[in-house]
């Protein structure tokens, strides 16, 4: 019997489909597999996998203002977990995409890209962050 919330999981990152066939079935696959199941983002080897992570986790925390970072992710696993409608969804982008715009990381974030410079952000999880609104509003 799969646990680890599995079901849930693999219900919502593939089809249905693939989901009871990894499921039900039990057996071993490798990374390229699992890619074409829509079940990984990309497969690679072994001594590759931990420079990869270390490179993309570089760029997110050089390129992307910190609190658009926490409140996308807290979006995402939000709107999963809670089943947000698509319109839940809409209504949430649009106030945040409203918070993020009228901040200071945002001009830097275009300053910055205009002068071919990193972004030097200045909001801080630990001071400025807001939970996420109601997905009703």
């Amino acid at each position: 019997m799969p646990d680890c919330m599995s079901h849930w999981t693999l219900a919502r990152l593939t089809t249905l489909g693939v989901a009871a066939e990894v499921l039900l079935t039990g057996r071993t696959f490798g990374g390229a597999e699992a890619v074409a199941l829509g079940i990984a983002n990309r497969a690679l080897p072994a001594e590759q996998v931990l420079d990869h992570a270390l490179e993309m986790a570089g760029d997110i925390a050089a390129n992307v203002a910190p609190m658009s970072a926490a409140w996308c992710k807290r979006l995402l696993w939000d709107s999963a977990i809670n089943n947000y409608t698509p319109r839940q969804v809409a209504s949430l982008e649009t106030q945040l995409h409203h918070r993020v715009m009228g901040s200071a990381d945002a001009r830097e974030g275009v300053s910055a890209f205009l002068d071919r410079r990193p972004p030097r952000f200045s909001s801080r999880l630990s001071a400025d962050w807001t939970a996420l609104p109601d997905p009703g509003s």
